[in-house]
């Protein structure tokens, strides 16, 4: 999070919204008071009743105002993927919304599974449509990848490690709260599925699909050629601790 706050700054966005859990709340403002930029505005907001992405997004409207970014505190997306976002913004398409994708290949770590969202877009570089799959890297740098629902879901395809996959790094115009409003209204946590000892969850690639299988918005998807980098397992710590020390994951 402090990274990406870092890169945030650079980029010439105005301020951060927060979307945190109230327990956690008072000791992440502390930590951003001693850390960040006295004069960067972070407004901290706690999260709707419903779990997931959608909601979080959602919860931050009272204080959007305008094009705005989405990121993950939890990933470290590189510091050029963050001009790219601002830039976007600033001189893209008034209306239109984007996806910041990166390669398969620079999200990867280690030979451990993961799970990815990859993008399938038209001729014209606009979102078609975001399939999860279960990705794991082979022996000789490719990757099988396999559906996580649908019809596919389950069967392996082998994946070169160049396709493009969102990594949650999403610019969008301020009509998309509209968008999530709705898909809220009528989420029905009592059918929608989820993983055992887990809350039902509306997650926003799941809106966007909605929204891009109903032809209400576009979806531009802006390549990046920098690495990503999540803690997915545990044991990714010392790595990912190994590539900030080294500047490769800036």
């Amino acid at each position: 999070m402090d990274f990406t706050g870092r890169d945030t700054v650079a980029a010439g966005f105005d301020g951060v919204i927060l979307i945190v859990r109230e327990e956690i709340q008072n000791e992440l403002m502390d930590h951003i008071g001693s850390f960040w930029p006295a004069e960067f505005p972070v407004v901290p907001v706690v999260q709707g009743a419903i779990a997931g992405t959608a909601q979080a997004v959602e919860s931050a409207r009272p204080f959007i105002d305008g094009p705005f970014g989405v990121a993950n505190a939890d990933d470290l997306y590189g510091a050029a993927a963050l001009v790219t976002l601002a830039d976007q913004l600033r001189d893209g398409t008034p209306g239109d919304h984007l996806l910041v994708g990166y390669h398969l290949r620079d999200t990867v770590l280690t030979d451990s599974p993961v799970t990815r969202g990859l993008c399938e877009t038209d001729k014209d570089g606009f979102l078609a449509r975001i399939v999860e799959q279960r990705m794991q890297r082979l022996s000789d740098g490719a990757f099988d990848g396999s559906p996580i629902a649908g019809p596919d879901a389950g069967r392996l395809q082998r994946l070169s490690g160049d396709e493009q996959v969102s990594m949650n790094l999403w610019g969008f115009a301020e009509s998309i709260l509209d968008e999530l409003d709705s898909a809220l209204d009528a989420f029905d946590p009592e059918t929608a599925p989820h993983d055992e000892g887990k809350p039902p969850e509306l997650l926003l690639p799941d809106v966007v699909g909605q929204i891009v299988s109903g032809g209400r918005a576009r979806f531009r998807v802006v390549p990046s050629n920098s690495r990503c980098i999540g803690l997915t397992h545990p044991d990714d710590l010392p790595l990912v601790r190994s590539l900030i020390a080294e500047g490769i994951a800036g």
